[in-house]
């Protein structure tokens, strides 16, 4: 299998399969599950499974302090990655950031503002 390049999926049915496969369960605490890469000894944080929210599955730079890193900016980026970007402004107030394509805002405001995480 392909090695994962970057440093945050959506936690999707590939990226479960992979889990399964390739990684190992280090420690379960609050809403996160920290593994270990198989093959490369990487550490990895996995979202609990809520049905109201997307699960992320991020790289750690280490397996210090796993369950209080917090990732907003990382998940913006994927959100921004996922959905795409068009020419047009964001029309949030004073905002000069480029709106999410087929959408009036962009990642932050979708993200902080309105909840979308995919």
């Amino acid at each position: 299998m392909t090695e994962l390049t970057e440093k945050i999926y959506y936690a999707d049915q590939n990226i479960l399969k992979r889990i399964e496969s390739d990684f190992e369960l280090i420690d379960r605490k609050g809403w996160y599950i920290l593994y270990r890469n198989k093959t490369d000894n990487s550490y990895w944080r996995l979202d609990e499974w809520d049905k109201l929210q997307e699960q992320f599955f991020i790289r750690l730079e280490s397996s210090e302090n796993w369950t209080e890193l917090i990732y907003e900016k990382l998940k913006m980026e994927l959100l921004k990655s996922n959905r795409g970007t068009s020419n047009q402004k964001c029309s949030w107030k004073d905002c000069e950031r480029n709106a999410l394509t087929e959408m009036a805002i962009c990642e932050f405001h979708a993200y902080t503002e309105m909840g979308i995480r995919k």
